[in-house]
């Protein structure tokens, strides 16, 4: 017997939906679905479900869960990170804050610029924990070497990028190359302290990937040059810099440490000063000078931003005092004081003097002496300075040579009958 469901069965297995009427359903119900939600249904909590007292429940719903759950997502995400920063190799959290930490920093360096200032920072962190290691007597080979893995690493990372950086913009990658070698010139010069080492630890293997990186940038600088203007620009910046970070410091700074810092400071304004007089005439050297004074502001701003630095070396390692005119030449004066001293002590071993070969070759070294001294007068009355000192230097070196010639002479200054202040080569030669 035929039924209607036997029938409507037998039917529909006949009948097929095609593809666009299968698409086209589908889209209607998805479409009725999204506009008609189901209402929201209550659902029960843990502690609800489950009421026996066999079991410890937790309501995640409950006030407490949700602040225990903030304070652990802190801890986890802020509290975690913030210790990491203060790891050293060796430390839990060091793959945390090399990982995870600087991995986050680096993207924030979106311009070849900002990512080669970033591993140079790098470079400063990896030297800074190595020395403090160090100091622990904590820094074993196999931390040491590897230390100066990733201080090679980093640096073949800003060399990358001042070469990326090349192509864009020569001149903002000539004045990162600047910047670049000024940091490591400071660490080297931290690195190559008694206090970087102990009896158990070493930092040389460092100081020497260190050193190696800076003979390489001080060949590449020779040939990147950045123009006159692009140095102007960013000594005004970084000057406004110092300036700011000088403020910083002083209350913490001693009055020998600002006095230092201010001279350094004066240094520099004046530095760029003469700069821009000299550019009139010769451009080339005056860019040269400005170059000079960008990297003397840049390990200043180091020095102070940095307390190990300033309680590891002195200002005067990295940042020399720029003598000016007056001062030059007052140091000259007081030498030539100093070397009349000595003329006056060697002309009277000369006179006590019996070998007569020695006497005949110290004479004629006092001869050439004379003239160079006469030589170094000239130029100081005529305020050149440059010459003064190239002179002054010669000078000295003949003087020291005589002194050592002559260190075997006894005088006896009972029988000195000449009034040496007056003495001449050529009384001297006749005696």
């Amino acid at each position: 017997m035929k039924t209607f469901d036997s029938e409507l069965q037998k039917f529909s297995e006949k009948i097929r939906l095609k593809v666009s009427e299968r698409t086209a359903l589908r889209e209607r119900i998805l479409s009725y679905m999204e506009y008609h939600p189901l209402p929201k249904q209550k659902v029960m909590s843990h502690s609800e479900k489950i009421s026996t007292e066999t079991y410890v429940t937790f309501n995640f719903a409950s006030m407490r869960f949700r602040v225990a759950s903030g304070i652990f997502a802190v801890v986890l995400l802020i509290g975690v990170p913030l210790f990491a920063e203060r790891s050293v190799p060796g430390d839990t959290l060091y793959l945390v804050k090399t990982g995870v930490n600087e991995g986050i920093q680096s993207q924030f360096a979106n311009s070849p610029y900002e990512k080669v200032t970033f591993e140079t920072k790098l470079i400063e962190r990896r030297i800074a924990e190595a020395r403090l290691l160090a100091s622990e007597g904590k820094l074993t080979v196999a931390v040491e070497a590897e230390i100066a893995k990733n201080v090679k690493g980093h640096a073949e990372a800003v060399q990358s990028g001042l070469a990326e950086l090349r192509v864009d913009n020569a001149e903002e990658a000539a004045i990162a190359q600047i910047a670049f070698g000024s940091a490591l010139e400071v660490q080297s010069a931290v690195l190559d302290t008694n206090e970087s080492t102990s009896a158990t630890s070493s930092t040389e293997s460092i100081l020497n990937v260190v050193n190696t990186v800076r003979e390489e940038v001080v060949i590449d600088q020779v040939n990147a040059t950045p123009s006159f203007d692009s140095l102007s620009a960013r000594i005004e910046s970084e000057t406004t810099r110092a300036y700011e970070l000088f403020e910083t410091i002083k209350k913490s700074a001693t009055p020998t440490e600002q006095s230092d810092v201010e001279r350094r400071l004066a240094d520099v304004d004046r530095t760029i000063v003469e700069a821009k007089e000299l550019r009139v005439t010769h451009e080339a050297d005056a860019t040269n000078d400005l170059a000079t004074a960008l990297s003397m502001i840049q390990k200043l701003i180091l020095f102070m931003a940095d307390l190990n630095v300033r309680e590891t070396i002195t200002l005067e390692t990295i940042v020399p005092v720029t003598l000016t005119q007056e001062e030059r030449i007052q140091i000259v004066r007081t030498a030539l004081t100093e070397q009349h001293t000595l003329q006056v002590e060697v002309e009277k071993k000369i006179q006590f003097t019996t070998d007569i070969a020695l006497r005949t070759k110290a004479v004629t070294g006092l001869t050439m002496y004379t003239g160079l001294i006469s030589s170094t007068t000239v130029a100081l009355e005529s305020l050149d300075v440059d010459v003064a000192e190239v002179r002054l230097a010669e000078a000295k070196a003949f003087m020291d040579d005589l002194v050592q010639m002559l260190s075997t002479v006894v005088i006896d200054e009972a029988e000195i009958h000449l009034e040496f202040a007056s003495t001449t080569v050529t009384s001297i030669a006749t005696t």
